[in-house]
């Protein structure tokens, strides 16, 4: 048993706790509570910290991990597109490397839990031992009939490959499909990958709404995209009807259990009327990425206030500097009012879960519940409301807990701290010292 004391506990289904436990035993919380008097020694007080479940990136690249900044320029964004597939055939090295090098990054900075695309080559041994749980969503590409059963046997397969390895031992790998995007994923495809997801019961992601582009190409098959096809010979008269929607790929999504749209930048306004009334469906907002490719005003306050289910990624270090989740939470803090904070905690922990199918291992800290924590470091001893104190500037994760086992650090990259040594080390040593008297 381990019990670890901070100035604050967020548990996020309940308010914040001052000079609160948690009480960790076998990996699992067996107790959340103020602390009960004085401090004894099987009490480890981590000081000026605050302890939040472990964050969910709900949408993130992490093959690109091997970037150390964005592919420049972000405009036009066919162009951008065409610099990261060439990106992508250019590079050296191991697919199953970068993508374990961006877990390891993700989870040193405090994520748990991360929705990755996944591309290529990948197989389950990409997903690093130790680290966050993965729902690895399988990328499909078919705008032509001819794509569409290859497409389909490709998304059966990696199913069958992630429950393989599930049964093998490997609990912390989730299947999840993603049909790309509207220009490049035919409707007919699309509807039978939503078919396949409701039949094998695994969440869905698609690229949505995410540019003015794309809506132009879906209404009148003009514009970029339509040249970029054009180019790449993938476009044929009548391939996307004519005054086709974001809204003709939410409403199959409205029949599944879990779905994700990733951006949702452009959404109409029955659109959001739409996903009000079907939390099943959420859209994955990516500040960073959003602001790098200077996007109009994103409508994720307007859909938080309408009661939609909505969450936060980061994409990838192609459109974002780093994989931190609290960088995005943090962006997002300084953009807004005090009494959206609370929001934002949640959309980067319980809502994002519930989104990926994982409320039951990941979001909330509650008596039961596996102990994936972040712990941060608090900026500001002097304040006394909690959330300024959780969101204030120089708070950052200084140390992640994976079933209450301490994740692993990376040296320092560009973009996101490296955990504070002498906190992550006094941590190790109680973690192992619990282990060995266990």
């Amino acid at each position: 048993m381990m019990r670890l004391l901070a100035r604050w506990i967020f548990p996020v289904d309940q308010p914040p706790i001052e000079r609160g436990v948690v009480e960790i035993s076998d990996g699992v919380i067996s107790a959340v509570e103020p602390l009960p008097g004085q401090t004894d020694s099987n009490t480890l007080d981590l000081g000026n910290v605050a302890i939040v479940p472990g964050l969910v990136n709900a949408h993130a690249h992490l093959e690109f991990s091997n970037l150390d900044s964005p592919i420049e320029p972000a405009l036009p964004f066919t162009s951008w597109i065409g610099r990261l597939l060439a990106h992508r055939r250019e590079r050296a090295g191991s697919l199953a490397d970068y993508t374990r090098a961006g877990s390891v990054e993700a989870a040193a900075t405090g994520s748990t839990l991360v929705g990755d695309i996944v591309t290529g080559d990948w197989f389950p041994g990409c997903v690093s031992d130790g680290g966050p749980s993965i729902v690895a969503f399988r990328e499909l590409i078919g705008l032509l009939p001819d794509q569409e059963a290859p497409q389909l046997d490709i998304a059966r397969q990696h199913i069958v490959d992630c429950l393989a390895a599930q049964h093998a031992g490997h609990h912390r790998l989730l299947p999840a499909i993603s049909p790309h995007a509207p220009y490049s994923v035919s409707l007919d495809l699309f509807h039978r990958l939503v078919n396949l997801a409701a039949a094998e019961d695994v969440p869905l992601c698609i690229h949505l709404a995410e540019t003015r582009a794309e809506l132009e190409l879906l209404n009148s098959g003009t514009g970029e995209f339509f040249d970029m096809l054009t180019r790449f010979d993938l476009w044929r008269p009548g391939i996307i009807p004519k005054h086709t929607r974001p809204l003709d790929y939410l409403l199959p999504l409205g029949e599944l259990p879990h779905s994700l749209i990733a951006h949702g930048n452009y959404l109409a306004d029955d659109e959001i009327d739409f996903l009000a009334t079907h939390p099943n469906v959420t859209t994955v907002f990516c500040p960073r990425t959003h602001a790098f490719f200077d996007h109009a005003d994103h409508p994720w306050e307007r859909l938080l206030d309408a009661g939609a289910s909505i969450c936060i990624g980061t994409d990838g270090r192609s459109s974002n500097p780093d994989y931190s989740l609290w960088s995005e939470m943090q962006f997002l803090a300084r953009q807004v009012t005090p009494d959206r904070l609370s929001q934002i905690l949640e959309m980067g922990t319980l809502r994002g879960s519930r989104s990926l199918g994982a409320a039951d291992i990941s979001g909330t800290i509650t008596l039961g519940t596996r102990a994936d924590l972040c712990i941060i470091s608090l900026g500001a001893e002097s304040a006394t409301d909690p959330w300024s104190m959780l969101f204030e500037k120089d708070s950052r994760p200084v140390a992640t807990l994976i079933g209450g086992k301490m994740a692993t650090a990376v040296e320092p990259s560009s973009g996101f701290h490296h955990p504070d040594r002498e906190l992550q080390a006094t941590l190790r040593r109680s973690v192992e010292q619990t282990s060995e008297e266990t």
